[in-house]
C-alpha cells in the first residue's frame, strides 16, 4: 500500500492485515492527531486496508 504522509513524501508499505491505527502506531505518528482518508473520503482507524490502497495522513491543527 501507499502512505501518504502530512509533508506529502510518500511510503510503499505492505498492510499485512494491520489497521490503520497499527500502521500509524508503526510509522510513529499518533492516531489521536491525524485523520486518514482512502479515496477522498476519511476512514475510522480499525479499518483493514488493501496492499492496493493509497492511505493519505492529514494532521489535525487545533488550538484555543
Amino acid at each position: 500500500m501507499k502512505l501518504i504522509l502530512p509533508d506529502n513524501s510518500e511510503r510503499e508499505l505492505r498492510a499485512d492485515g494491520k489497521t490503520v491505527e497499527e500502521i500509524l502506531l508503526a510509522q510513529g505518528i499518533d492516531p489521536l492527531t491525524v485523520i486518514v482518508s482512502r479515496d477522498q473520503e476519511i476512514i475510522p482507524e480499525d479499518t483493514i486496508p488493501d496492499e492496493q490502497d493509497t492511505i493519505r495522513i492529514i494532521r489535525i491543527s487545533h488550538g484555543g
